[in-house]
């Protein structure tokens, strides 16, 4: 019988095959993710593509993933400079703080979890 991968085994396997193997190189592909975008909404499903492989096959993520502190931080930071630049009429970061990532400090700092969510699949 085979082992189902759990979500963040899939995860884990999905940066690998995007190249990200170290904390470098998630940090700059997070920072190109910002500078490839001009909408918030657009950067905001970047990151969820970047954290949920076969992202056109969920229908639905029930919850948030949760981020580390420095992680989480790290991310509304960029989004707070983006909206600056691109959105001036709305709060900086806003839309990280409201469907983000959840951020949760038992976690380590670059770490993601997925304890607090669930996707449906088409």
């Amino acid at each position: 019988m085979t082992k189902e991968l759990t979500l963040m085994d899939k995860c884990k396997q999905h940066w690998r095959n995007l190249g990200i193997v170290e904390l470098d190189a998630f940090r700059k592909r997070i920072k190109a993710i910002f500078r490839e975008q001009k909408n918030q909404s657009d950067v905001l499903v970047e990151i969820y593509k970047l954290v949920f492989p076969d992202w056109e096959q969920i229908t639905e993520v029930e919850g948030y993933p949760e981020a580390g502190d420095d992680l989480w931080k790290f991310i509304c930071g960029l989004f707070m400079d983006f909206d600056r630049r691109n959105h001036p009429d709305v709060m900086p970061g806003g839309m990280w703080m409201n469907i983000g990532f959840s951020v949760n400090s038992g976690l380590s700092a670059w770490e993601i979890g997925f304890a607090n969510c669930k996707v449906v699949m088409k």
